[in-house]
């Protein structure tokens, strides 16, 4: 076939399109050849890059079959999904399009959903019901999706009454949906509903509850589940396996998850990253150092998450030495520390006594790691402080704040100032703990015992007595010692 040089007049409404460079290099200048719809649907398939999609769109727009919807739609598509797509083309196209269809919508509010701005994906959805566009069983579960990235149960609750009015109730893709959306917004009880309204589950349904019951800190429903699951003669895969070992690690079930291990073993279970995290961390946080060891050994491949069980589990059972060992490991390795990662760390060094080492990463996390610390990081380096007897630079600290300090954080120096005997740091830090919850009547006892250490009987009796007369109850502007306000 002869090859054509086009020279052509772009229509109206693809120059307000305006995409970038497509009509000055693509369509004034490209030589094409005319290709029949079927053979642009083909290559519409076989696009795998951005600059071979715009050749094709090209071809469409000179071969007036920009309106083959099915063409389009893989254009969509891959512009929309695709790794090497790119989103803003997308909407253009899309917007270009006199009459999407049921498909291209479902394309872009999938590829909404997923991206930074999940809400674009619900107002998509809005503006299609508006245009009388019927969902189907391929859009709830992307709508559904855009609810849970943005926990917004108000939204999802009007999504499952189009649910329910569509009648895809029992549609196991968009169940899965809904039982995520509860999930992830807290609300169990109706997360539990949709599930037993469900006869026939598929291992995803399953799945997505007991994550929802670990990640909710209903670890007991989770591993009740997870039995039932087993009774009922379904197989769990790795996903499930995961959630499952994660409600062990919090809730000391070291023998379930030993079961687990060797029920992965029986089965030939090769476990990745997620799932030989989850092991490590089973393991860790109940104490099973060696076992957890074991199996961080047998990873060919970790994350920071599997260095982070690791060393935090270690910093847990009294290895502080060890976790700070794995630390420096994982920095010869070059993997990146987070922020769960310094808190273990510092956390073992408070108990190894490794004070300096301690403080010098807190004063260089933010430079050397790019982290900025937040309460657990200031409340970990308080500690090692108050441990180490610099009462007067922990209280400086904690008054330096860029977050506002809060009563964990205080009470862990007036501890310090109890095994120091610091009485007038005590004081000024009993002061700012009232001030937070004036109900602390607890601190009342702790200075209490710290003035009959140091023999001052007259504020002891004093002291006892506003207790006594209950007039602890006062304004959190009373002063603990002379009761002025």
């Amino acid at each position: 076939m002869t090859r054509r040089r086009f020279s052509i007049m772009v229509p109206p409404k693809w120059n307000l399109f305006n995409f970038r460079g497509l009509h000055c290099r693509h369509l004034c200048t490209i030589t094409v050849r005319p290709y029949s719809p079927p053979r642009l649907s083909l290559l519409a398939d076989q696009c795998t890059s951005m600059h071979q999609l715009k050749q094709i769109h090209a071809q469409m727009i000179i071969t007036a079959r920009i309106h083959d919807n099915y063409a389009a739609s893989r254009l969509l598509a891959f512009c929309a999904l695709s790794e090497s797509g790119n989103l803003s083309y997308a909407l253009k196209l899309f917007d270009s399009i006199n009459e999407p269809n049921s498909f291209m919508w479902n394309t872009l509010i999938r590829a909404q959903a997923g991206s930074s701005t999940p809400q674009q994906a619900l107002l998509r959805y809005v503006k299609m019901r508006r245009l009388c566009v019927t969902p189907g069983k391929h859009t709830f579960p992307f709508v559904l999706k855009a609810c849970s990235n943005l926990t917004c149960i108000y939204v999802g609750r009007q999504v499952h009454c189009h649910v329910i009015k569509f009648g895809l109730d029992l549609d196991l893709h968009v169940v899965n949906g809904l039982i995520r959306v509860y999930s992830v917004c807290r609300v169990l009880k109706d997360a539990r509903r949709v599930f037993d309204e469900i006869t026939e589950r598929n291992l995803s349904i399953w799945t997505t509850m007991i994550c929802g019951f670990a990640q909710n800190d209903r670890y007991n429903d989770a591993i009740q589940l997870f039995e039932r699951l087993l009774a009922d003669g379904i197989e769990p895969n790795g996903a499930t396996l995961a959630s499952v070992l994660s409600a062990c690690a919090q809730s000391d079930s070291l023998q379930l998850g030993e079961q687990i291990h060797v029920y992965m073993d029986e089965k030939g279970i090769k476990f990745g990253v997620i799932l030989g995290t989850a092991l490590v961390n089973m393991y860790a946080k109940n104490g099973a150092i060696v076992e957890a060891k074991n199996c961080f050994s047998g990873m060919r491949e970790r994350n920071i998450a599997t260095w982070n069980a690791m060393i935090c589990g270690l910093a847990a059972h009294g290895h502080a030495k060890e976790a700070i060992n794995f630390f420096k490991k994982l920095e010869q390795e070059k993997v990146k520390p987070n922020d769960i990662t310094l808190v273990g760390v510092l956390s073992a060094c408070c108990h190894a006594g490794l004070f300096d080492y301690g403080e010098g990463i807190f004063h260089s996390m933010k430079e050397l790691y790019g982290v900025e610390p937040k309460i657990e990081h200031y409340g970990c380096v308080v500690d090692i402080l108050g441990r180490n007897g610099k009462l007067l630079e922990a209280e400086q600290l904690i008054r330096g704040m860029v977050l506002k300090a809060d009563v964990v954080i205080w009470g862990s120096l007036l501890h310090a100032c109890q095994s120091h005997g610091n009485i007038d740091i005590a004081e000024r830090v009993v002061k700012e703990i009232l001030l937070l919850n004036p109900n602390s009547h607890g601190v009342y006892v702790v200075l209490s015992n710290m003035y009959a250490e140091a023999g001052r009987w007259e504020d002891v009796v004093k002291l006892r007595k506003q207790m006594k007369e209950g007039s602890l109850k006062k304004t959190p502007g009373w002063s603990l010692v002379n009761g002025a306000t």
